[in-house]
């Protein structure tokens, strides 16, 4: 056992259970007699009801209940701060998520059925989709029960803004934008309610935030006493703060259901239930203002700010709080003026989201401060130490910083140094002027965070502790696990406490019967405030213990023992000691109680909302982080070479805990919020409905990342430890956005930093979502999900070709995208099963030509040999599909039958006059796979027939060069943006004998672009021929994809990417004629 364990690398308590698959989610747990709920949201974003039929819906069989607003036995609104959020509504609707009935059934199938049988007939309303809009007088209210659009106004004052601005010599005014961020748990939302049979109390458990909250919303619900309700919670798999407010409404249905059945009762979403219904992060407009003087100190500045609270107020009253002190940075500004407006409007509601609207105005200031540096012909760094808040100073809301460690010029300096960012900016500078299609660049962002919930809450956690007899240690806090690997922390700072180890220390989560209100675990409040309950509860039974071994060990009191390696010994006499259970049996023998509860309050702080300033937080964190880019202008891709993070966190209790929450925070504030999560909505209805479109970073998209832990001791945290969640994440956007302005040389003042944006400067809108294109026309299900599957699986390829052959059945291999179209269908599907049909996982040569079972996944594809040796394309285009676990299961028959124009084996085969063996139970034929494919989704397969070989002739002997060129947008399950395949020989002369080029996801299908390769083929190739040829595909894609949303980025990129593979063919055949570049 070491001498402490704090501050040492640990592996986390739950990790094993979670990657066992022993952990019990949400959705894991079953109870007898269960029913299954299911939600009937609303079709229209904006509108009133004018009637509800049931009466469908209650024949279907297996129904039990359906409910509705008339059956809430009591209050029917309820929300976080403003009780605005009916979990039922009535007759008036606010948002597409909204809630009409809720059905009871003995199956999930029979209530998702009763869910779509409810007929409701509207009058609609134009939604009001902007809070510029909603603003406006005489605009319609989204509530009609309010005599306005606004949720709320903040104000922070400091000082005499126009004194401020009328000192200033030099005056800057920018306009910056961010929308909004789906959170992307990995495990959607489930709620269980059952009455306890023993006690008859209403009992809720599953994935959960705020038992507490719940406990009482649910409570207010059911016009229940809160001791009638108890919470419990199952492990939950992520929330980044989504799961704070949606699971009070979910809660509500199933406890309500519950309540009217008298059984248990589920309610588990799907990946489109919730994005459907769960709030955001807010969407900002934010108006900055900022007045300097000749020697670039900050005078003044002056912030307004717009928030889309959507259809509910949430928590946006406490969320545009934050924004409104931290909006103007850790800078010592004499004058500040922010104002921050919530609105309502038809979108998805806003609420808390990891970071808490701090990533928002931290996006815009530091962009500012970048933008403001340049104008005065200053460096960024110079700008801000100019700046900076430094020990002492008033902050921008009026609080002194003299009772903790104002770190930030510290972090600032340390990322520099490590980044080794005046060097390597003055070096990109240097290449970015030798021209060239990529461009370099390395921004920073700097940050200070107020620590917990700060002045407009109250701010209190509490533990359970209890000491066993045999020496082992129980413990609870309110605060609770959300996947941030607080459990490990809490057991971390108990043993640390005890001088014992962390085997001996068991964390549980306790149900809200047994523990009192201690807060949510939001704001990256647990270890702080959690951690300090637990010392409060520890101490307790330490003074207890001491004072029944003190005389023993000859200890004046407490203060004279030390705790450490399971012995407790007077720090004065060390060689005097007992053993932690010597200890444990002598406090046992006194009658002394070994258990006890730990309650810590905040430290005082105060706020003067009237007057917009005062202490809104008892302790402030600091962070800098530096992003370092290489940026391909051609496409827009950002490549993010690595990244340094310093943050002050107090004291790091779990260097792997810390670690994690960095390499989390900057995917998701840096990789996610900035580049990739373009949450799409069209007149109040989500477009981006799920995982397809909606890109979230994967592992593959993990920048390196260099951490930089700084350590200043914080009185008010536990052991000095401060915070670290939620700072990690709300820099990263503002650093690439930086660093992504310095390699342009143009500013951009929008997010995220698409491909799009980036190389146009604006962003396109996107359709609906590539699976929703392959059903088209097919009716729409309120809960997609396989339904009414048929699965039949045949011993051998006969048998399977006379399944077949039965109407409105489809063959089925690895279904990575025959069950993401079953999902959409509402009658049956017939699968018949030839995943294990070896007749079609065979490969081998025939006559020279290879032939490929349809069968073969591309894992066992891109790993022959042979594959390998003579179709070097196919193996480079093939590795881009998916992930390793997709490219084990899905099948090369598949991606071809499927015929999305984005399926990467298809150029290939295509350039490599690839063959397809077609069979049915009367017959054999050959296609050409050009052919085959007939249009996006379509393909010229007869009713019966499978794809049963793909077969290979020998490839060109005289082939010289075969390139790939591929675009996506993240690294790992990637569809392809575009992409070019293309082969070339030269015969002797220098003239191009041989030129195949085929396009991926431009045209209607892949195809061989045989006007471009006719202005090349039989020429010699230089710079001339190629812009020849450039200007005939231009014609070509005007003509096939001119009027498409897309085209204004995919015929520009498409050009360069055609440009490049033809100047690195010149290039290269240069290089073998040994003639000069």
């Amino acid at each position: 056992m070491t001498t402490t364990l704090v501050g040492n690398e640990v592996a986390r308590v739950d990790g094993l259970a979670k990657v066992s698959g022993k952990a019990i989610y949400g959705d894991d747990i079953k109870m007898a007699n269960m029913l299954y709920g299911v939600c009937r949201f609303v079709d229209i974003p904006a509108g009133r009801i004018d009637s509800l039929d049931l009466s469908a819906a209650r024949n279907v069989p297996g129904v039990v209940r359906i409910a509705t607003w008339e059956d809430i036995p009591g209050e029917k609104s309820l929300g976080v701060i403003i009780p605005d959020y009916p979990p039922i509504i009535r007759d008036e609707i606010a948002y597409r998520g909204d809630v009409i009935a809720v059905v009871a059934a003995e199956t999930y199938e029979a209530a998702c059925l009763a869910a779509e049988k409810i007929a409701i007939t509207y009058t609609p309303w134009q939604p009001i989709v902007s809070p510029e809009e909603a603003m406006k007088p005489g605009a319609r209210l989204i509530h009609s029960e309010l005599d306005s659009n606004i949720i709320n106004h903040h104000h922070t004052v400091k000082g005499d803004i126009d004194s401020g601005f009328a000192a200033s010599t030099h005056i800057f005014e920018r306009e910056y934008e961010v929308g909004f961020q789906e959170h992307g748990y990995i495990e959607p939302e489930s709620i269980t309610a059952w009455i306890d049979s023993n006690e008859q109390v209403m009992t809720i458990s599953g994935s959960i935030q705020n038992a507490h909250r719940i406990r009482g919303i649910v409570a207010k619900y059911l016009g229940l006493a809160q001791s009638r309700v108890n919470v419990k919670r199952s492990i939950l798999g992520g929330s980044f703060g989504g799961k704070d407010d949606i699971i009070d409404n979910i809660a509500c249905r199933a406890a309500l259901l519950a309540h009217l059945t008298g059984r248990p009762v589920k309610i588990s979403y799907n990946r489109e239930q919730s994005m459907r219904e769960s709030y955001k992060r807010h969407p900002y407009k934010m108006k900055y203002k900022i007045g300097l003087d000749d020697e670039a100190r900050i005078q003044a500045i002056k912030v307004d700010i717009i928030a889309d609270g959507g259809s509910y107020s949430g928590q946006t009253m406490f969320v545009t709080w934050r924004s409104s002190v931290q909006a103007a940075g850790p800078y010592n500004i004499p004058n500040v003026r922010v104002d921050v407006t919530g609105v309502y409007t038809n979108n998805n509601y806003t609420s808390a989201y990891r970071g808490y609207g701090a990533p928002q105005v931290i996006f815009a200031n530091e962009s500012l401060m970048d933008e403001v540096a340049e104008a005065m012909g200053l460096s960024p760094v110079e700008l801000r130490l100019r700046n900076i808040l430094r020990q002492g100073d008033t902050s921008m809301a009026g609080q002194v910083f003299d009772n903790h460690t104002v770190s930030a010029q510290e972090v600032l300096e340390k990322a520099m140094a490590k980044a080794e960012f005046v060097a390597r900016r003055e070096h990109y500078s240097k290449l970015n002027a030798e021209g060239g299609p990529v461009r370099y660049g390395i921004g920073l962002a700097l940050s200070h965070r107020g620590c917990s919930l700060g002045a407009e809450g109250l701010d209190a956690s509490s533990a359970l502790m209890q000491v066993n007899a045999d020496g082992s240690i129980n413990v609870s806090t309110s605060v609770s696990e959300n996947g941030q690997g607080l459990q490990t922390t809490m057991s971390l700072i108990t043993a640390d406490a005890f001088g014992i180890g962390l085997d001996r220390v068991m964390f549980s989560e306790p149900a809200t019967s047994m523990i009192a209100d201690g807060g949510s675990t939001v704001a990256s409040r647990g270890t702080l405030m959690g951690g300090q309950a637990i010392l409060s509860a520890a101490n307790k039974i330490k003074k207890r213990m001491a004072n029944a071994i003190s005389q023993r060990l000859e200890a004046a009191g407490i203060d004279d023992l030390v705790w450490q390696e399971g012995k407790v010994f007077n720090r004065h006499k060390p060689q005097t000691a007992l053993t932690f259970q010597e200890v444990v049996d002598l406090t046992r023998a006194t009658g002394a109680n070994l258990s006890s509860y730990g309650w810590h309050v905040a430290p005082a702080i105060h706020w003067d909302e009237e007057k917009g300033c005062g202490s809104p937080y008892f302790t402030w964190v600091y962070g800098c982080q530096i992003a370092d880019i290489a940026l391909d202008t051609r496409t827009g891709k950002i490549a993010i070479n690595n990244v340094v993070a310093a943050h002050d966190v107090g004291k790091v209790i779990n260097p792997v805990g810390f670690a994690g929450q960095v390499y989390g925070g900057v995917l998701q504030g840096m990789v996610g919020y900035g580049m990739l999560e373009d949450f799409n909505t069209e007149n109040g209805a989500v477009k981006s409905e799920n995982f397809d479109t909606y890109l979230l970073p994967t592992i593959q998209d993990m920048p390196n990342i260099d951490i930089i832990a700084v350590e200043n001791h914080d009185n008010a945290g536990p052991l000095g430890a401060k915070v670290i969640g939620e700072p990690v994440l709300e820099l990263g956007a503002a650093a690439l956005n930086n660093a992504v302005c310095f390699a342009l040389e143009k500013r951009n003042r929008q997010l995220p930093l698409t491909l799009e944006r980036v190389r146009l400067g604006y962003n396109l809108k996107k359709p609906e979502r590539q699976s929703e294109l392959m059903a088209e026309g097919a009716e729409h299900k309120q809960v997609l999900r396989l339904n009414t599957l048929r699965m039949a699986t045949p011993k051998n390829l006969d048998e399977a070709l006379l399944m077949l052959a039965q109407e409105n059945s489809r063959p089925i291999a690895g279904g990575t995208d025959v069950l993401v179209q079953a999902r959409l269908k509402t009658d049956e599907v017939g699968l018949v099963n030839i995943a294990g049909l070896q007749e079609l996982k065979q490969i081998e040569e025939v006559n020279d030509e290879l032939i490929i079972g349809s069968g073969v996944c591309f894992t066992d594809l891109v790993r022959h040999p042979l594959i390998r040796a003579r179709y070097p394309l196919l193996v480079t285009a093939c590795k881009t599909i998916g992930s390793l676990q997709l490219r084990n299961q899905a099948t090369v028959g598949g991606n071809i039958v499927n015929a999305a124009p984005c399926a990467d084996s298809v150029p290939p085969l295509i350039i490599y006059d690839a063959r397809l063996e077609l069979r049915s139970r009367t017959g054999l034929r050959q296609i050409a796979l050009s052919d085959f494919i007939v249009g996006g989704y379509r393909t010229a397969l007869n009713p019966g027939e499978i794809v049963t070989r793909v077969i290979l002739p020998a490839p060109p002997a005289q082939l010289s060069q075969q390139r790939y060129l591929q675009l996506g947008r993240r690294n790992a399950l990637n569809i392809t943006r575009q992409s070019l395949t293309g082969v070339f020989a030269f015969s002797g002369d220098g003239t191009l004998a041989l030129c195949r080029l085929v396009d991926g996801a431009l045209l209607s299908k892949p195809q061989r672009l045989t006007e471009v390769e006719s202005c090349l083929t039989g020429f010699v190739l230089d710079e001339k021929r190629i812009e020849d040829a450039t200007q005939a595909l231009n014609k070509i894609m005007h003509q096939a994809i001119g009027g498409r949303w897309s085209a204004p980025y995919k015929i520009p990129v498409f050009e360069d990417m055609f440009r490049q593979m033809m100047q690195e063919t010149l290039a290269e055949q240069k290089v073998a004629k040994n003639e000069p570049n």
